[in-house]
């Protein structure tokens, strides 16, 4: 523990290194490596067709809107805060006072 209370301005330089390199090398490195497969996929992948096909039988679904006359959901109260309107500020908040 004494180490790292002596040593800590050594060890945040070196982490904050890694991090660099570690940044560098993830977005900054020359492409062309799995990325290229990943964007020239031809066909749609399976799971892809399945999503579509979820979607496309959402477009089916009749709600009823019977539940809106229920007793049981117009009993139900609002608790909800009303905000008073306040004022917005400067137009620039940027510009010298």
């Amino acid at each position: 523990m004494k180490f790292i209370k002596d040593n800590k301005l050594y060890i945040g330089i070196i982490a904050a290194l890694l991090l660099c390199g570690w940044a560098y090398f993830t977005f900054f490195s020359g492409g062309g490596g799995s990325n290229a497969a990943v964007l020239t996929t031809d066909a749609p992948s399976p799971l892809s067709q399945d999503v579509l096909a979820t979607l496309s039988s959402l477009h089916t679904i009749k709600l009823d809107s019977a539940i809106f006359s229920d007793p049981v959901f117009t009993s139900l109260t609002d608790y909800g805060v009303a905000l008073p309107p306040e004022n917005a500020g400067r137009r620039n908040p940027f510009l010298p006072i």
